[in-house]
């Protein structure tokens, strides 16, 4: 268990919160008072900036879902220890490193798919094995459900709600991976090949991998390396593995079937299993061995640099080059696993296509750097604004919009972690609606003064502009004054101070 960090001086001497006048509120909760400290020391410090988030996150979210998953995994774990290699990044960032300079290892691939809890310890191994550092992980599953319903990777004769929202995946392949055909078993020629229907309005047609599915990439390599026969001028996929296999205590396996593709069972009625671990194994060790042999070095990709250029992008420099950077941008499914760990955390909901988020990040960074935290960072624009604002499409893919598909994320969010959400806004039926950026600190096992749990302590929602027309323009001085007010409220509840009655 970490070691809780204080706070400095300048927060422990906030101990009254009010209302904000004007664009940002605040709200603080309290604790019982008997068992506030044991309850502190025993808990875990999300945002504390030694917390190693993404090992603690791979490690936690794909062992969940491995115990849970009694019927085909017998409960076995996913990893045995923290040591992952593991990143996983958003559909914005995943674009931007497929843009990128360099070579990279990039895994498609979710906890809550089988077939991925079973690859992905054995690209663990080989990477560690091999000196590879990272390897970065997107999912096309963006809710991480169960269900599979926000699925993007689905063709348009589909009728699920991520089929509507496809293109993220089409458009992905069609500009980047042009030599998918290469390396899958379903390519754009196969029957069950994947359509999408692109910004001007015209179906097209390209191969479907399947999840989870890693791949060497380099975007500017010209040489075939596939062996397809294809004739492929442009191989940015350097080498693909794609294998559907499944894991338990005994290895990996496949099901077995017979000619007419009917499952064949056992004497009690289970299908059978055949296991093939020495040859999956090899074969992973192949993909690896292909790295080594052709002297491929491996580039790093950093969601701090992602982030000061993304907000530095709409014009006016947020971040300088020589800043030190203390907001670190989360997945939606990261940020669930988040709400759902013993401790307390420090979040951001906002993204640096929203002008509001833009007028106050760096002030929100300020105070981070200043008490040695991390503040979590969610953009509820689940592209980014990637195919909104660079690829033409118009559908909105804000979660905050009650009127898009990917609305329920946000639902789901508040029902979920958020419980004890009041605000101003709310949506028609009645759930509290934020406005970005929203701003609060967060312990799922908190209580308000009667008791009750209230895992959200405090919160703000920093509406202020940079827009020196308007009222809540950040350049003015009250306003800069009311909005580190509500910043440094938010801090101290993240202390363990409390609101005076």
């Amino acid at each position: 268990m970490m070691k809780r960090k204080m706070i400095s001086a300048v927060l422990a001497a906030v101990m009254t919160v009010g209302m904000i006048t004007g664009c940002g509120s605040s709200q603080t909760t309290t604790e019982n008072k008997a068992d506030k400290a044991d309850k502190l020391e025993s808990q875990t410090d999300l945002s504390s900036t030694d917390y190693d988030f993404e090992k603690e996150y791979a490690y936690g979210d794909f062992n969940a879902h491995s115990r849970a998953d009694e019927d085909r995994q017998d409960g076995i774990d996913t990893f045995e220890d923290k040591d992952i290699v593991f990143q996983d990044i958003t559909y914005d960032q995943l674009i931007d490193i497929l843009g990128s300079e360099g070579n990279y290892m990039i895994q498609l691939s979710g906890s809550w798919c089988h077939n991925s809890r079973a690859m992905s310890p054995f690209i663990n191994k080989y990477a560690k094995e091999y000196g590879i550092d990272t390897v970065y992980s997107y999912d096309f599953n963006i809710n991480n459900g169960d269900d599979g319903s926000l699925f993007v990777r689905m063709s348009n004769e589909k009728t699920t709600p991520g089929t509507k929202l496809n293109y993220m995946y089409g458009e992905m392949v069609s500009r980047y991976l042009t030599n998918l055909d290469d390396w899958v078993e379903y390519p754009s020629t196969h029957a069950t090949a994947l359509s999408y229907t692109n910004a001007d309005g015209k179906e097209v047609t390209v191969g479907r991998l399947q999840q989870p599915i890693v791949f060497v990439y380099n975007k500017d390599n010209k040489v075939d390396y596939s062996n397809s026969g294809n004739g492929s001028t442009s191989c940015p996929i350097m080498y693909a593995f794609e294998k559907m296999v499944e894991r338990d205590s005994k290895g990996i396996y496949t099901k077995r079937f017979d000619d007419d593709g009917n499952p064949v069972l056992d004497e009690n009625g289970n299908q059978i299993r055949d296991y093939i671990t020495d040859e999956y194994d090899a074969s992973v060790k192949e993909m690896f061995d292909f790295i080594k042999n052709n002297n491929i070095e491996l580039s790093t990709y950093s969601k701090t640099d992602h982030l000061r250029d993304v907000f530095n992008s709409y014009g006016s420099e947020i971040f300088s080059a020589d800043q030190q950077i203390n907001v670190y941008p989360v997945t939606y499914r990261q940020l669930k696993w988040l709400l759902n760990e013993d401790g307390n955390a420090m979040v951001m909901i906002g993204g640096a296509g929203d002008e509001k988020t833009r007028a106050v990040i760096s002030r929100v960074n300020d105070y981070a750097v200043k008490n040695n935290l991390r503040v979590y960072l969610y953009d509820p624009q689940v592209d980014g604004n990637v195919t909104t604002g660079r690829w033409g499409y118009k559908q909105s893919m804000n979660i905050l919009d009650e009127n898009a598909i990917v609305n329920l994320m946000y639902t789901d969010l508040v029902k979920g972690a958020l419980t004890n959400l009041e605000v101003a806004h709310s949506m028609s039926d009645g759930t509290a609606l934020i406005q970005e950026p929203f701003l609060f600190a967060f312990n799922k096992d908190a209580k308000d003064a009667d008791g009750f749990t209230a895992p959200i302590k405090a919160w703000a929602e920093l509406t202020y502009t940079q827009d020196p027309e308007t009222r809540f323009y950040i350049g003015k001085e009250a306003n800069q004054k009311s909005c580190d007010s509500s910043i440094e409220s938010v801090f101290a509840a993240y202390a363990g101070e409390e609101a005076a009655e």
